[in-house]
């Protein structure tokens, strides 16, 4: 790959390290912005780390999209710092931040070739005519496209625009790629496809990538961490698995997927009673004894066996009804004990073995991992 030289940067003393000994790729501190009297972003505290493949999830106006712009100096904040590899870039205009974006739109020049849009932000970089045409023909070999290079953008599909514009972003060889929703205008196979090639992609050039999403799914399946926002300001940071299976608020909780709540009282200790049944939970998110609360579980994590005679730590519930769901059955589940109607997902392959339909009666377990508790009134 040719060395491009990276665009200036201001020369103020570098923070603290990161991990591994260097400086975080990106250092984000007490950031804030409003859009009149709204705030967009309460102050953000972040931290990127080199060759991470880090989200921005969350609800449309959860200011992720502002976050990502005011990173890129599109939308410079009101308050706080942005350092980039230990350099302040807060005040800087754009074009001296080392970067590259794709847009949701893509804003590929319609009246210019595949060949010649991906060349585009090289002519500033120093190349000769030879080596921006070696560069160009090396990003579309990358991105599978080297047979469109003469094409013109109206003449590709939406998937091969996405990829002329990722190839255009990382043409200058950026420090940082941001990504706002790449994915979202395309139907749902190029849209898996694609993201597995963007992830591999990533992986195999080591830059630093941050990609807007309000789709859980997309996050989960890409991302190294995951920045889960809400209202302007950052709900959890962790990795897919941390924030699906241990959400620290009740937002994550419903937000990276379907909940069941129970309405239970803490009992002392890591135990929480629910209709006179105590369940022991692994995580309680720091509540007290005494207290009412919602006892979470997903529905996937819900264990559904049939009924025997040995009913220890289990619960009898009926069966009221069952969805075909392709590769899973979602159940609805009647427990008298818990006073509370649930909903469970089982495999085809435990369909199979159960043979369970509406009407039955099954036992049903609450693993102790799978379980969180939250404040009933954040609910």
């Amino acid at each position: 790959m040719l060395n491009v030289p990276e665009p200036l940067a201001n020369a103020s003393p570098p923070l603290p390290d990161g991990k591994n000994g260097e400086a975080p790729a990106l250092r984000i501190r007490g950031l804030s912005k409003s859009f009149g009297r709204f705030i967009a972003l309460k102050s953000i505290d972040l931290d990127i780390e080199p060759g991470e493949f880090v989200c921005f999830l969350g609800p449309s106006g959860c200011g992720k999209t502002t976050l990502l712009r005011a990173i890129a100096g599109l939308d410079p904040q009101d308050q706080g710092t942005v350092h980039q590899r230990g350099r302040d870039i807060s005040r800087l205009s754009v074009d001296r931040r080392d970067f590259g974006i794709v847009f949701q739109s893509y804003a590929l020049f319609p009246n210019l070739t595949v060949e010649r849009n991906v060349g585009y932000g090289l002519h500033r970089g120093g190349l000769s005519k030879e080596q921006r045409r070696a560069r160009t023909t090396e990003l579309l070999a990358m991105v599978g496209l080297e047979s469109q290079a003469t094409k013109y953008p109206a003449e590709l599909s939406g998937g091969q625009q996405q990829r002329v514009a990722l190839a255009r972003a990382l043409a200058p060889s950026p420090g940082l790629l941001l990504l706002d929703e790449p994915l979202s205008a395309l139907d749902a196979k190029v849209r898996l496809h694609l993201r597995d090639q963007l992830r591999q992609l990533q992986r195999s050039l080591g830059v630093t990538t941050i990609m807007v999403t309000h789709d859980q799914d997309e996050a989960l399946a890409t991302a190294d961490r995951i920045v889960v926002m809400n209202q302007g300001v950052i709900e959890q940071v962790g990795t897919p698995e941390e924030v699906f299976s241990h959400p620290a608020s009740p937002f994550v909780a419903g937000f990276l997927g379907d909940m069941n709540y129970i309405p239970a009282t803490t009992a002392g200790g890591n135990t929480v009673s629910a209709g006179g049944t105590t369940f022991a939970v692994a995580k309680m998110n720091n509540q007290p004894p005494g207290r009412e609360v919602n006892l979470c579980i997903r529905p996937a994590d819900i264990v559904v066996e049939l009924v025997t005679g040995d009913r220890n730590g289990k619960l009898e519930a009926l069966v009221e009804s069952v969805s075909f769901r392709g590769n899973y059955y979602r159940l609805r589940l009647h427990c008298q004990a818990l006073r509370q109607t649930l909903e469970a997902e089982i495999t085809r392959n435990a369909w199979d073995l159960l043979a369970i339909s509406p009407g039955s009666r099954i036992n049903i377990a609450l693993p102790s991992a799978r379980l969180a508790v939250f404040r009933k009134v954040d609910s």
